[in-house]
């Protein structure tokens, strides 16, 4: 067994919406931590769970992501994390995979899949891991499904898309499983 650590200087919670149908607007959360664990030779039997502060919102403009932190989106003062639950790795073919998990955002609970690919996996000179490995993955959400229904004004276009695109570029660190003290 082996613990799958996140390197958080080394990857990119984003997402991408549209604004007023017309532009995308991309944005991050710059505060997360996750960590799952599993047999090394065998992704399917893979758990774990990701959970992202939503006030680190970030869309490099301050009074966008003021407005998504607020009850109109994410409610981040009463609800400060999303959370993703692994719950099934699939694989495609040797460095492909179909990763399924339940999200949750605000008080709902739904499932997602993420299309993912192994861009790689390398001995780990840094940090005394066994290897990093990378991830990149993605997926698409309607942002209604979770409760952030603000569209702006009635009957017009909506501000704000509601088919956000996840995109994820990890980094992890593969180390060994410490055995339980007795």
């Amino acid at each position: 067994m082996v613990t799958y650590e996140i390197d958080k200087a080394h990857t990119t919670l984003g997402f991408t919406a549209k604004h007023l149908a017309v532009s995308t607007v991309r944005g991050q959360f710059n505060k997360f931590e996750g960590q799952f664990e599993g047999p090394d030779d065998d992704p399917t039997k893979i758990t774990g769970e990701l959970r992202v502060e939503v006030a680190s919102v970030d869309t490099r403009t301050e009074m966008r992501d003021n407005h998504l932190r607020s009850a109109d989106f994410f409610e981040a003062e009463k609800y400060p994390y999303i959370t993703f639950k692994l719950t099934k790795v699939e694989p495609v073919d040797g460095e492909t995979f179909k990763v399924h998990g339940d999200l949750t955002i605000k008080d709902k609970t739904r499932p997602i899949v993420l299309d993912a690919t192994l861009e790689g996996r390398v001995p780990d000179p840094m940090t005394g891991g066994k290897e990093r490995l990378g991830i990149s993955a993605k997926g698409q959400l309607n942002r209604m499904d979770f409760g952030l229904n603000w569209d702006g004004i009635a009957g017009a276009i909506p501000i704000a898309g509601h088919t956000i695109k996840v995109e994820v570029e990890a980094e992890i660190v593969v180390k060994a499983l410490e055995p339980a003290q007795a």
